[in-house]
């Protein structure tokens, strides 16, 4: 899994310790799980100011700080991303009280060690992958395992079948299309849309004209043969999708 982590705290001996645990963390898994970055931010402010949706899967979040303190920061962005895992960091477990309606993740206590930070990574990534299922390619010699949340299409090509990743990445599987089709069984959000032609609904940007477009601005032309059905499950699809997110919400 790939993550993006962020720090924000005010005293920088501490940035740079949390730092260093959390990179030595990553380099005992560095076959399973890649650290693409660490954002630390000085103050709340900083943050709000630069902060996206999904921009960060984890951020380690000092409870006092001057200006606006770690509670309210954590407040506007949990406002803005409701997957996101906060971890408070404090000096003192009697502040974490004031962080409960936030609904915190977990806490880490100041001074850092750390066999405290590896076992909050250890848990966050075992939350953050729980619904993120992988699947393992072979590819010029070597073994790739991909979330199957990053893989746009697979399609057949010269007795090979490409795999087309949100990264840009293209990967050339060495197995037959019916084997690559068997592994994405039972995920609703891939559909075979035409001969040898499977797509992630996920990454589909428009649909028109009997073509799907994916948001990479690639585009897969949909089967005649069958055409309705395809539509049918697609419009499903979306409509499952859009219900769960009225439901996440309300």
């Amino acid at each position: 899994m790939e993550l993006n982590i962020a720090i924000v705290d005010d005293t920088l001996s501490d940035v740079l310790r949390l730092e260093s645990f959390v990179k030595n963390w990553f380099s005992d898994f560095s076959r399973e799980h890649t650290l693409c970055g660490i954002t630390s931010y000085s103050n709340g402010e900083e943050i709000l100011r630069n902060f996206q949706p999904k921009m960060f899967q984890i951020i380690f979040m000092d409870i006092i700080m001057n200006k606006i303190n770690g509670v309210e920061t954590a407040k506007q962005l949990r406002s803005q991303d409701t997957e996101l895992l906060i971890v408070f960091t404090t000096t003192s477990r009697e502040y974490a009280i004031d962080a409960f309606p936030v609904h915190p993740f977990d806490y880490v206590l100041k001074p850092y060690w750390q066999k405290d930070v590896s076992k909050v990574l250890n848990e966050a990534l075992r939350v953050l992958t729980a619904n993120d299922p992988v699947i393992t390619i072979k590819a010029s010699n070597s073994e790739y395992k991909i979330p199957m949340r990053l893989i746009i299409s697979a399609v057949s090509r010269d007795h090979k079948v490409e795999i087309n990743l949100t990264d840009g990445r293209c990967l050339y599987a060495k197995a037959t299309f019916m084997e690559i089709e068997k592994l994405f069984a039972g995920d609703s959000r891939f559909l075979l849309c035409n001969r040898g032609v499977i797509v992630n609904m996920s990454q589909i940007s428009a649909q028109e004209k009997g073509v799907f477009i994916m948001k990479n601005g690639t585009h897969y032309p949909i089967r005649v043969n069958g055409q309705a059905k395809i539509l049918a499950e697609f419009s499903q699809y979306l409509i499952i999708n859009m219900r769960a997110e009225c439901l996440k919400e309300g």
